[in-house]
């Protein structure tokens, strides 16, 4: 019974949310991020915060590290080991496009340069049957190619050969080898993503090795920080899949913590709407930089088996399905060569930050704008630590207004709306793609930004309902803190319904089983309690993408698996609007989740602060103009309470917008809904 804690490290705020589990007290803070030593913002978080370092029993990390080094390009220089022959998979990528009739779209460019890319004379069939023997001497050819490029470059190596997922011998030979002569560290396709697909398998690897070297000083430094302040509880780091993992882990796998920081904000955006009653809810996770949206259904958040950075390049790791637009208080306004008006994703971050910030920034940003409608109150950001300076936003305003030949009022405004609308739009394609009507949804607004515009976006698409958790703001350093240990394990097969027998199934999932609970007892520390979820990915044969469906655990019987088959035709012709019966099913993967219970976590409760008083300020609004409007502070509002739009709430972390026609209910745990009157 200890202090656990749970940390966002986020593009421009750094989250701390804490739980005494002995006193049932709750601790936060929020502290500026800073992208040149996010290691730095995690102890300033923690020394703000004010624990008592001895009582600290877990402090897990939810961290934007690998995804930023990704999209920016400054991650280690990758040597990439393939079966001779196929060195250019990874730049001939797929036969699709993006935008078919546009001719100056290009293919996304690779995080390996082709010269990197080395072949090696060894061979697998399809089944896993050894063709051409790996050859020391093809090692020492192989060796020399990696020493010659041994410049000084932070080097990693990815190590993709042929149906290696369905015998590793040839890989493992190869880092043994590597290693011992080199030290450099070595990234296998088969243990990072141990799939079929020998494109999607491979800039899997390539993404790990990428990742390696950063990911290693990262952790380091983030164990020295935490003995720096007394800790001795040993990190873990959020994954994508929304489960966390020991540092050590983590380290081996860094191509599996590529969504660290988004899959915090889906896993406290599904226990928050699980609070509020619902099972169906789509967060809108919105903070500085960027909004990630993500479904929750069933009250779970959905998810992958892969995801895309960009079109055309994939990360086959399990995460949290989401989608992220550049959309955030930091989001930057401009003129496109056309004379538009549009918003992000460019982002003013952390550093100089929106001009408001007094730091330097000249861009405008969407904080700017929400500042000049009225929106945010410039004496109590982040709870009155940080002034705003109106008199630079207006000053930026004018600076974008005059591009446009507008009113300064009028361009914050549309950039409001625009930004509205791509948000809106962000909901419109997750929920289509999964066949889903948002109408029939709650939006859950997290994230510092979220809550000002919620209710805007839930009004465009139809959504009626909007839940805004406790610091809606520190939600994601909630959903570390929330998150379980979680171990996904898959296995690439090739069967049929013709051929495949229950035997044959129940021992590749046991073996597949036993692995997956050994892996999660090695990072729970022998804790036993555990959920065990099994699946299989098919397709109908000659089909090239498969759909997941349920397995029931224990030994299967044999009129088990006709079962499981007709679940996969139904799934299938709900999605599809039809099914193929007689035609051949193939079973394409295996997959095994192992998944800690829940942990009870004491409400985190607001109210009973002061009474409200009487504050008021003219407030911009759509269709409304200027509007004179309420203002109260979060905890001051009496639980149970309802009161009609408008309003503006004010808390530490966020400000939330209630417009006219909407009202405001205060829960009786912490939570506050936003419901649209009818009519």
């Amino acid at each position: 019974m200890g202090i656990r804690v749970g940390i966002d490290t986020g593009g421009t705020f750094t989250d701390l949310v804490a739980v005494d589990e002995e006193a049932g007290r709750w601790h936060v803070a929020k502290v500026p991020s800073n992208p040149k030593d996010p290691v730095s913002a995690v102890a300033a978080a923690l020394e703000a915060a004010g624990l008592d370092p001895e009582r600290i029993s877990i402090v897990v990390v939810g961290t934007t590290i690998g995804i930023n080094a990704v999209l920016t390009r400054t991650g280690a220089r990758v040597l990439y080991l393939t079966t001779k022959g196929f060195e250019d998979v990874p730049f001939i990528q797929r036969i699709s496009r993006k935008y078919h009739y546009d001719f100056r779209w290009r293919k996304p460019t690779p995080l390996v340069h082709r010269p990197d890319c080395i072949g090696v004379d060894e061979r697998l069939d399809e089944e896993g049957r050894e063709l051409v023997p790996l050859a020391t001497r093809e090692l020492e050819r192989v060796l020399e190619s990696v020493e010659s490029r041994a410049d000084g470059d932070r080097l990693a190596i990815a190590v993709c050969f042929l149906f290696s997922y369905l015998d590793p011998e040839h890989e493992l030979a190869t880092r043994t080898f590597l290693e011992e002569r080199t030290g450099l560290p070595v990234s296998l396709s088969h243990e990072v993503a141990p799939i079929w697909r020998e494109y999607e398998r491979g800039t899997t690897a390539i993404v790990d090795a990428y990742l390696k070297p950063l990911l290693d000083e990262y952790v380091s430094g983030l164990g020295d920080a935490l003995v720096s302040q007394g800790i001795s509880s040993r990190p873990s780091l959020l994954k994508s899949n929304g489960g966390h993992a020991l540092a050590a882990e983590a380290r081996e796998r860094p191509a599996h913590l590529l969504l660290s920081g988004i899959a915090g904000g889906a896993i406290g955006g599904a226990h928050f709407a699980r609070l509020a009653g619902t099972e169906k809810g789509i967060v809108v996770d919105m903070g500085g930089t960027s909004c990630d949206v993500c479904l929750i259904v069933g009250g779970e958040p959905l998810y992958s088996s892969d995801f895309e950075i960009e079109y055309g390049f994939p990360v086959s790791v399990p995460s949290v399905s989401t989608k992220t637009i550049g959309a955030g208080g930091g989001s930057i306004g401009w003129v496109d060569s056309g004379g538009f008006l549009q918003v992000g994703p460019g982002s003013a971050g952390a550093d100089p930050g929106p001009a408001c910030y007094g730091r330097g920034g000249e861009e405008t940003t969407l904080t700017d704008a929400n500042l000049a409608l009225g929106r945010l109150n410039p004496d109590f950001f982040l709870g009155g630590r940080l002034a705003l300076d109106a008199s630079l936003s207006r000053a930026a305003l004018g600076r974008l207004a005059a591009k446009l030949g507008r009113d300064a009022v009028d361009v914050a405004a549309s950039m409001v709306r625009v930004a509205n609308e791509n948000m809106a739009n962000a909901i419109r394609i997750v929920t289509v793609e999964q066949g889903i009507d948002p109408r029939e949804f709650a939006i859950v607004a997290m994230g510092g930004a979220g809550p000002t515009h919620a209710a805007e976006i839930a009004a465009a698409i139809g959504i009626g309902r909007v839940i805004v958790p406790a610091n809606p703001g520190l939600a994601s350093a909630f959903g570390a803190l929330a998150a379980q240990v979680r171990v996904d394990a898959v296995k690439s097969v090739y069967l049929t319904d013709v051929r495949a027998t229950a035997a044959e199934v129940s021992r590749l999932f046991t073996e597949l089983e036993s692995r997956s609970v050994a892996d999660f007892e090695a990072q729970a520390g022998g804790v036993a309690s555990h959920e065990v979820r099994r699946s299989i990915a098919m397709r109908y044969q000659g089909q090239n993408y498969e759909t997941e469906v349920t397995v029931p655990g224990g030994e299967l019987a044999d009129d088990d698996l006709p079962g499981v088959y007709e679940q996969f035709a139904r799934l299938y012709e709900s999605f599809y609007g039809y099914r193929l019966d007689g035609i051949p099913i193939e079973l394409v993967r295996l997959q095994v989740v192992v998944v800690g219970e829940d942990r009870r976590l004491p409400e985190l409760v607001q109210g009973g602060g002061p009474a409200a008083r009487d504050e008021s300020r003219e407030v911009w609004f759509p269709e409304h103009g200027f509007v004179a409007t309420p203002v109260v502070r979060r905890d001051s509002l009496e639980l149970g309470s309802v009161r009609g739009g408008p309003a503006i709430v004010e808390e530490m972390d966020s400000t939330i917008v209630v417009p006219p026609a909407w009202r405001l209910e205060s829960g009786r745990r912490g939570v506050l809904e936003l419901v649209r009157e009818e009519g």
